[in-house]
């Protein structure tokens, strides 16, 4: 699918949307939103940064494996926050995201989610979203919270390596998604565990660890 097929995402309404309140930047083409947000980071940019790319030259999920892009269907973003990363919050890091995705798809009324460790998100065991954590310590530490989501993908658009194991929102509910609407929800998702993440941390791990596959399940598959 080309990037014309689908609307792009509207900087615009995700702006004014954001929970955050700092505008949202919308990138045709990069090789990787996290790599431009750790730069924004290390510039000074506030907590609650965001960046989308339409497309990534080199995304990559957790371990540097390689994320497929497919531009214009799905949704490949990160987040910055600001806070003390130590080995209270790094723990805490990794969950809340996946948590607020599995609570957005909750929403758009798609079941049969669950999280893989360390924060693959499944449907029905196709992995349709992933997460990854990158964090800068010093004197002004902050964390990237690098979000992939496989949103309109057919399974042509994914790689022949990866379509036995990958999905998307629309293969699980049958219906093409409006991009913009679901970044929206998502956001509003993200910032409501961002704050159990900041000021109740145990409920937070509480909720990762109701959503996660159980560890027989995942040794026998």
């Amino acid at each position: 699918m080309s990037l014309d097929v689908f609307s792009p995402l509207e900087a615009g309404i995700l702006s004014d949307g954001s929970p955050w309140g700092v505008p949202v930047t919308v990138m045709k083409e990069t090789t990787s939103s996290n790599d431009e947000m750790l730069q924004m980071g290390e510039s000074g940019s506030p907590n609650g940064s965001l960046l989308f790319a339409e497309h990534q030259t080199a995304g990559r999920g957790q371990f540097r494996r390689p994320w497929s892009t497919t531009p214009g269907v799905g949704l490949s973003f990160s987040l910055l926050l600001r806070l003390e990363i130590n080995d209270a919050t790094i723990p805490s890091l990794s969950a809340f995201a996946a948590v607020a995705i599995v609570e957005l798809l909750k929403q758009l009324e798609i079941l049969g989610c669950v999280i893989k460790a360390p924060n693959d998100v499944l449907i029905r065991g196709r992995k349709v979203a992933g997460v990854l954590v990158e964090t800068r310590g010093g004197k002004s530490p902050f964390a990237v919270v690098g979000i992939g989501i496989n949103v309109n993908h057919t399974m042509e658009d994914f790689p022949l390596e990866l379509r036995d194991r990958a999905g998307s929102l629309a293969m699980s509910s049958g219906i093409l998604l409006d991009r913009t609407h679901v970044a929206s929800v998502l956001l509003k998702s993200l910032w409501h565990h961002e704050q159990l993440m900041r000021n109740n941390p145990s409920l937070l791990t509480q909720k990762f660890e109701q959503l996660m596959i159980p560890m027989s399940t995942m040794h026998a598959s």
